[in-house]
């Protein structure tokens, strides 16, 4: 290059508007049992996931049973009317589909992923886990013991102990957000299997549920498959009755250690109410959450804990969904001789958004950051019918993905400041620490 050359200077790339996602737009219908179904076919992989929900979760459960529901869920595939287990996994091996219970607080999901080829008979075998689960008894005993044995297993981490203790702490033992979805010790090893039975036969009932379709099918052959399959399912299952959720934690603003012998790290949680998945401040929360903790690196809690002070792989926040009032929680690991330091550090970031107007900028940015993961989330068969099952779980509106960037955009940085002062406000959280390096 001669002396009178100059390379070329560039000016900066400029950020377009966030691409909008290819969202479904589904056909719903209901079976003359009551199943509500949501069909979203799409040409691409052949590939169908097909996801059973009920409202069958550990609130459903028994007073005296807690961990009822998880192991019916759990017992469901492990043999039927028809099939006993081997035959059942044999069968599902043979089509090249796998079935995968899920059982939560509000809800109980049966997820049958499957080649587009064999959608009938996958259907078929789906009614028949679903609606005639023969719970053997040498599988029931064989279940609880695995339970028992990953309950034991689990006591282990203190990360579980400090979810475990947050969430009881923020809710009390009588809300069923306050034990694990997966129950109790006492609650597991005393249920009866006819307790089991009975919990399958109330509360697995079609006029309560519905079903999700996503992927390459035609959507003729799939109605007519569903009508026949569950031609005989009937009935509907009683209302779940929640009890009414605390507004704010008894031991609000206050820490709550557990001394974790010859412990080189300390759990962090500090943690409140949430609101409703449907309430409509949602996602002016969620915005708020995401500048707080919503990511690692680029949220203030990141920010501060990780990229400044180097004192945690990680340090999140997030609300959880649910038919009622949900929770809120921030979590991180840092090292015992830090705890302290880390409290206090999470706490003036939440304060700092409660007090301070966040710039434009920041805010900018996370919308955008919202809005660019929005397409990635209808990318798979999977994705889809996750993202549909959650607007028909929780009464959403049917556009509701398709409104998505509009509110996330419409968010306000006075929003952001009310939603901090409502849900961020320490004096109104607890702080849970398991490991050492503080005293209560």
């Amino acid at each position: 290059m001669s002396d009178t050359m100059h390379p070329a200077i560039l000016p900066p790339p400029v950020l377009g508007a966030p691409p909008v996602p290819r969202v479904p737009r589904p056909e719903r219908y209901t079976l003359p049992n009551g199943l509500r179904v949501i069909s979203a076919p799409r040409a691409g992989v052949p590939q169908v996931v097909l996801r059973l929900v009920f409202p069958a979760g550990s609130a459903a459960d028994p007073k005296e049973y807690p961990g009822t529901a998880g192991l019916v869920g759990h017992l469901i595939v492990e043999g039927t009317a028809r099939y006993a287990a081997e035959q059942l996994h044999a069968r599902l091996d043979l089509l090249g589909a796998s079935v995968n219970p899920h059982v939560g607080h509000d809800f109980a999901e049966v997820e049958l992923v499957l080649l587009s080829e064999t959608l009938r008979e996958g259907v078929g075998l789906l009614a028949e886990v679903v609606t005639r689960p023969s719970f053997p008894g040498h599988e029931v005993e064989r279940v609880r013991a695995e339970s028992l044995d990953a309950l034991v297993a689990r006591a282990d981490e203190p990360s579980n102990i400090a979810d475990d203790l947050a969430a009881l702490e923020v809710f009390g033992p009588d809300h069923p957000y306050g034990i694990p979805s997966f129950g109790t010790e006492a609650g597991i090893r005393e249920v009866p299997r006819e307790a089991l039975v009975a919990f399958h036969a109330a509360h697995y009932r079609p006029a309560n549920a519905f079903i999700v379709a996503a992927g390459e099918f035609d959507a003729g052959e799939l109605r007519a498959a569903l009508e026949e399959a569950f031609a005989e399912w009937r009935g509907e299952a009683p209302p779940v009755v929640y009890p009414p959720a605390v507004p704010v934690p008894p031991r609000a603003g206050q820490l709550a250690v557990t001394p974790w012998a010859d412990a080189s790290q300390s759990e962090i949680r500090i943690a409140g109410p949430g609101l409703p998945r449907i309430h409509p401040e949602w996602m002016k929360a969620g915005v708020a959450n995401f500048l707080l903790g919503g990511s690692t690196i680029t949220g203030r809690l990141g920010a501060n804990l990780r990229e400044d002070k180097g004192w945690t792989y990680g340090v999140r926040s997030h609300f959880s969904a649910g038919v009622v009032h949900g929770g809120w929680v921030a979590d991180t690991a840092v090292d015992v001789g830090v705890t302290a330091a880390a409290v206090g550090e999470m706490v003036k970031e939440m304060r700092r958004l409660m007090d301070e107007r966040v710039p434009e900028a920041e805010l900018r940015r996370a919308k955008d950051a919202l809005m660019l993961s929005l397409p990635r989330m209808f990318e798979t068969p999977a994705g889809v019918a996750s993202r549909l099952a959650a607007i028909e779980a929780y009464g959403l509106p049917h556009d509701w993905w398709e409104r998505f960037a509009g509110e996330v955009d419409a968010v306000t940085i006075d929003d952001v400041r009310e939603m901090a002062r409502r849900h961020f406000n320490p004096d109104h959280l607890v702080r849970v620490v398991v490991g050492g390096g503080i005293e209560e």
